[in-house]
């Protein structure tokens, strides 16, 4: 049966997107763009008072949580959080998200986009920033959610830190939480290679963070095994719902936060979505549990291939470059 353990180690370092505290030129973006809106907004107040709107920052996302890839198409996404402090009753939401994007805006290299969760900053050198913004609460940390001009908008009440956190406690043992964070990168390349990134067709990064972090078993120097428990965990995750478009049961799913909002993180996600998510889930674990009971190394890597980009290929054991012995005369 083969695991190739260093194979797989070798796969998650070629794909392994550091933290900013590793990559320099990401967290010098960062604090560029950061830098940049604490000058423009050093004049505002907070309506009504003379209190001037501060903020502060903290890092959010797949670099925060240190399960960050190589993106495939250059594109580089860094998730940050800017807190004001101010309660909820001292700025709309709307209104205070609205002035971000304008304080933001009008720069030649890039283009700002108002988003429902975020404001996004995107460059034309391959980057972008989503900047999510809270109000503080004394602690109590609420998201200005909603898009530009959308009925509904609000603060929505948030915990990115604790989300964080959660991830974080997968396990006190640095190896185990190791195995974890791989098993995370290793789905994440997955969903590049066989997710289109056009529209939600796509099961959100943080969603399979999740699942597999309610999922993960560690599996001592067998990434194999630890990724083939996860994705049997996640596919049993799903139910049947009957869909009255083309009249037949197909796969569905929800997975929560596991803080507050407690929002389903796939809710942008239709039917035939899910339904396909599901299916390409069962595609991996078929693939991933031939490739474990394979005797040959090289047939396995070779599996592997189909649904990881990049993994590498074992050389097989069985082929030679040895030139054949042609026999002549007496020889003969």
């Amino acid at each position: 049966m083969a695991t190739l353990q260093k194979e797989f180690e070798d796969f998650h370092n070629e794909i392994k997107l550091g933290t900013y505290e590793e990559n320099q030129a990401l967290r010098d973006k960062r604090d560029l763009l950061i830098n940049e809106l604490t000058e423009k907004l050093k004049d505002e107040k907070v309506p009504g008072t003379d209190k001037k709107l501060t903020f502060t920052k903290f890092d959010q996302g797949s670099y925060a949580m240190n399960t960050g890839i190589k993106p495939k198409d250059g594109d580089y996404d860094i998730d940050v959080g800017i807190i004001f402090d101010i309660t909820n009753d001292e700025y709309d939401s709307n209104k205070l998200k609205k002035l971000v994007f304008k304080k933001l805006n009008g720069q030649h290299n890039r283009t700002v986009i108002f988003n429902t969760p975020c404001i996004t900053v995107k460059y034309s050198d391959g980057y972008h920033v989503d900047i999510a913004i809270y109000s503080d609460n004394d602690g109590d940390y609420h998201i200005a959610w909603g898009r530009k001009d959308a009925e509904k908008k609000q603060w929505y009440k948030s915990e990115p830190k604790e989300l964080k956190q959660w991830v974080a406690d997968v396990s006190a043992d640095c190896k185990h939480a190791e195995q974890f964070r791989r098993c995370v990168r290793y789905l994440k390349n997955w969903k590049a290679k066989k997710f289109s990134n056009d529209g939600n067709a796509a099961p959100v990064s943080i969603g399979l963070t999740i699942q597999a972090r309610n999922a993960f078993s560690y599996r001592c120097d067998n990434d194999l095994d630890a990724l083939i428990n996860i994705v049997s965990t996640m596919k049993s995750g799903f139910s049947s719902s009957f869909d009255l478009e083309s009249v037949s049961f197909k796969k569905s799913i929800e997975v929560e936060l596991p803080v507050k909002p407690f929002k389903n993180v796939y809710y942008k996600m239709t039917l035939n979505q899910t339904d396909q998510f599901y299916e390409k889930l069962d595609a991996l674990l078929e693939v991933l549990e031939e490739a474990k009971g394979e005797d040959s190394d090289h047939k396995a890597s070779k599996l592997l291939r189909k649904v990881f980009d990049g993994f590498p290929l074992v050389e097989d054991s069985k082929a030679s470059n040895t030139a054949p012995i042609i026999m002549t005369g007496n020889n003969a």
